[in-house]
């Protein structure tokens, strides 16, 4: 992008990512932003973007997300799985709160269907 600032490399669930960029002009000191992303599991992406934000001396009022997956919060260290939680205190967000707007357990509820039930495709 022309007149861009990006954020360091990151690491997701999927693995190395190049940093995320915005226009240097559409971040300003003191503005207050609320970063939207669509599933936080790692906390990867999420913490580039408020890195990013924090760079050009915005204040990230907190994050939220459609689901999250809270195995990635804190997970006990023997698991092996990365911390969401331990992620943010290196990068110095500790501060930053994280909001979900579906819980990753209703995703887990099986649909009670009719029971001759056929999915044709259609709206009914």
């Amino acid at each position: 992008m022309p007149n861009s600032v990006s954020s360091d490399d990151y690491t997701t669930e999927y693995g190395n990512r190049q940093g995320l960029t915005v226009q240097k002009d559409k971040i300003q000191k003191n503005h207050r932003v609320l970063i939207i992303d669509d599933l936080v599991a790692t906390g990867g992406t999420l913490g580039s973007a408020v890195s990013l934000v924090k760079m050009l001396g915005g204040v990230v009022v907190e994050c939220a997300c459609v689901v999250e997956l809270k195995m990635f919060i804190d997970p006990p260290e023997e698991s092996g799985l990365p911390s969401r939680k331990k992620l943010f205190a290196e990068l110095g967000h500790h501060d930053v709160g994280v909001w979900g707007l579906i819980s990753e357990d209703i995703l887990t509820n099986k649909a009670d269907l009719p029971q001759h039930y056929v999915d044709d495709g259609e709206e009914h």
